[in-house]
């Protein structure tokens, strides 16, 4: 397992240093001491008067030399590795980023609480419902001028999205106010709810999905794909958290807390959710290889990803057009491979 965490330390930090591994640009340089990076080209410089799908060890005209071989326009492998990396490691934790927002609150919920553990006042829940009612319109709508504008609008639907929410909170503070009958408590339905809304999401197959919506894309965006991953993917991060808060809310330590005094919301936050981390993480690093892999594929296919972003993908595409050109698809191919394997390592 210490070489999975090594290696996936490596990713990272090839990711952070990539403009200063891979770039054609001196790092320094004065009248007499040039220091060049150690990989001195860019991955999207194309070179048609040099050296194309060049073998492994061929010099430029210049006198650099392409340690891992070119492709077809004559970029570097090397240098597209690292720019390969960099969106790779982007797309793991920005996916994984959205996951655990979307997941881990509503496991949680559905875990502890269950059925009728979460007593809120009728107002609002009425005002919650008409929240999500809306608010799924409202969100499906946004998405699909994000997706035609290629992911521009992101922030502009962040804030209103938080105006809205804003707006819902709003009206069950006037309802608590104005209608005492609405400030009656009753239970929340919540893991009957969370798990209606986990069914529809697993029914409907993620990989279509991403292909589809980015079929619409405009203009490709490697933050669209995030956002989509992330949208489709939060369900086995909720179902896994879910079991296991059924289990801990079970424990002698929790009934222990609960006769003290302490809070049902502390409760959870505080004492439960932190011994269910451990066992997240696993399926945490499960996930971050399989939105690695699904980025890689849309690459293969030429599908939502720009044409000038060099990924492991795209260099696995050229490799189909040119079988000789072996190192267009056993480097990537490798790194794609460890990767996966130093995430699913975390898991044992």
């Amino acid at each position: 397992m210490r070489w999975a965490y090594c290696f996936l330390a490596l990713l990272i930090g090839v990711a952070l240093l990539s403009p200063w591994l891979a770039t054609e640009q001196p790092l320094y340089q004065s009248d007499s001491v040039v220091i060049r990076a150690p990989i001195p080209f860019d991955a999207q410089a194309t070179a048609l008067a040099g050296p194309r799908n060049a073998a492994p060890g061929t010099r430029a005209a210049d006198g650099r030399r392409h340690w891992l071989g070119t492709d077809r326009l004559g970029r570097d492998t090397a240098a597209g590795l690292v720019a390969g990396t960099r969106v790779a490691v982007l797309v793991g934790t920005g996916s994984l980023l959205i996951v655990l927002l979307l997941g881990v609150p509503l496991g949680a919920v559905a875990g502890f609480f269950g059925d009728g553990g979460l007593r809120v006042a009728r107002g609002r829940q009425l005002a919650i419902a008409l929240g999500v009612v809306l608010g799924s319109m409202y969100a499906g709508a946004s998405l699909w001028i994000i997706a035609r504008s290629g992911g521009e609008f992101v922030l502009w639907w962040g804030c209103t999205v938080g105006v809205f929410v804003a707006a819902c909170w709003l009206v069950q503070r006037v309802l608590l106010r104005w209608l005492p009958a609405l400030r009656r408590p009753v239970g929340v339905p919540c893991d009957r709810l969370v798990l209606l809304l986990i069914e529809v999401v697993s029914s409907v197959p993620g990989l279509i999905v991403l292909i589809a919506v980015l079929a619409l894309v405009r203009t490709p965006s490697l933050l669209l794909i995030v956002l989509i991953i992330g949208l489709i993917g939060w369900t086995s991060i909720a179902r896994f958290l879910r079991a296991e808060l059924l289990r801990i809310r079970e424990l002698p330590y929790i009934a222990a807390a609960r006769i003290t005094g302490v809070g049902e919301w502390r409760l959870l936050w505080r004492h439960a959710l932190p011994n269910a981390i451990g066992p997240l993480v696993v399926v945490a690093a499960f996930f971050v290889g399989s939105s690695i892999l699904a980025e890689a594929m849309l690459s293969f296919l030429g599908v939502g990803v720009p044409a000038e972003q060099v990924t492991w993908g795209s260099m696995l595409q050229q490799s189909r057009a040119r079988p000789q050109a072996w190192w267009l698809a056993v480097f990537p191919g490798l790194l794609l491979t460890l990767t996966v394997l130093a995430c699913n390592r975390l898991r044992r």
